[in-house]
């Protein structure tokens, strides 16, 4: 596979990724806001703490996942650029 090919089929795996996960993100959301209004009406309380730190934690995770493909592929494009001036 040449290296083009190889960057963007690895290009399209993370924009393939990242709606993945966005779209569990918002389902997930959406499943939270749901507990958490019918929690509302019954006892007092809104969302709970498990849920806040679902919520937090999840989208740290995806920063994370998304930030090391884009400093990868940064580095890579850095590494090409000087290898070709050498």
């Amino acid at each position: 596979m040449a290296d083009e090919e190889r960057q963007t089929t690895a290009e399209r795996v993370a924009v393939i990724l990242a709606i993945g996960i966005a779209s569990a993100l918002n389902f997930v959301t959406l499943a939270l806001v749901w507990a958490a209004y019918n929690r509302l009406g019954t006892s007092g309380q809104g969302l709970s703490e498990n849920g806040t730190q679902l919520l937090t934690g999840w989208g740290g995770g995806i920063i994370g996942v998304l930030g090391a493909y884009v400093g990868y592929s940064f580095g890579r494009k850095r590494r090409n650029v000087t290898d070709d001036e050498d």
